[in-house]
C-alpha cells in the first residue's frame, strides 16, 4: 500500500516536471502609417522569430518574397510566445506581423 502510494506521488511529479506551459502576450504595436498616400497596399505578411534573429529584417525579407514589389512594412505587431519547461526553461519566440507597401 504504502509502495503503491509512492510511486503514485512519483508519477504525478514526473508528469508535472514534464509539463510546457506556454503564453502569449502583445509586445508592441506600431500604428503609424505613411501620411501622404503615394503608395499602395501589397498585403499582410506574417512571421515568427527568435530573440536571436533580427525581426524587422526577417519581416521584410518574407514581404519581399511574397510581394516583390515590397518596399518597406508598416503596422507592424509583435506578440511574444513564451514556453516554459520543467519550470525552469524558458523559451521566447516572437510572431510578427504587417502590412507589406509598395511606395509609389
Amino acid at each position: 500500500m504504502k509502495g503503491k502510494i509512492l510511486g503514485t506521488l512519483f508519477g504525478l511529479f514526473a508528469v508535472l516536471m514534464i509539463s510546457a506551459c506556454t503564453s502569449m502576450t502583445p509586445v508592441t504595436a506600431n500604428s503609424s502609417f505613411p501620411s501622404d498616400g503615394k503608395y499602395e497596399i501589397l498585403g499582410r505578411v506574417s512571421v515568427s522569430t527568435g530573440i536571436t534573429n533580427s525581426g524587422y529584417s526577417k519581416l521584410l525579407a518574407e514581404a519581399k518574397k511574397q510581394y516583390p514589389a515590397a518596399d518597406d512594412v508598416v503596422n507592424i505587431m509583435v506578440d511574444r510566445k513564451q514556453t516554459t519547461l520543467l519550470f525552469i526553461f524558458k523559451m521566447n519566440t516572437y510572431e510578427m506581423s504587417g502590412l507589406a507597401v509598395d511606395y509609389k
